[in-house]
């Protein structure tokens, strides 16, 4: 929503050399101290590697969009609280439901025990 924060800058490849040809290997380098020890490696980026480009809206669109997710999140919980409890009552309607289906089953079954024996013209 608020677009790029940095512009990406293809980096150098540094050159593929193997650990035992650089550590073993005669041809030596010399590194600068300022280089190994000074700022470059005290934890500060280095500039060529990104660019910072300040968004549009600056904190009050960063605060309009957090609200904007945070009443995304509400309906979200209000929904799932409503499915919840539209489950709930589905489970006891199926509950109620299966033991009136067991009740006609048992009804059934005694009405089948005592009209076996009798034939059509005894009703």
């Amino acid at each position: 929503m608020l677009g790029e924060l940095f512009t990406p800058i293809e980096t150098p490849e540094a050159q593929n050399r193997g650990f035992l040809k650089g550590f073993f290997g005669g041809n030596t380098q010399n590194f600068d101290r300022e280089e190994l020890f000074g700022e470059a490696a005290a934890g500060k980026a280095s500039r060529s590697l990104a660019q910072h480009i300040p968004g549009q809206g600056g904190l009050e669109g960063m605060k309009a969009a957090a609200g904007g997710v945070v009443g995304e999140l509400a309906r979200a919980r209000i929904a799932l609280d409503e499915r919840g409890q539209r489950l709930g009552e589905l489970e006891e309607r199926t509950a109620l439901m299966m033991s009136s289906a067991d009740t006609f089953s048992k009804h059934a079954h005694e009405l089948m025990l005592k009209c076996k024996d009798k034939k059509w013209y005894q009703f």
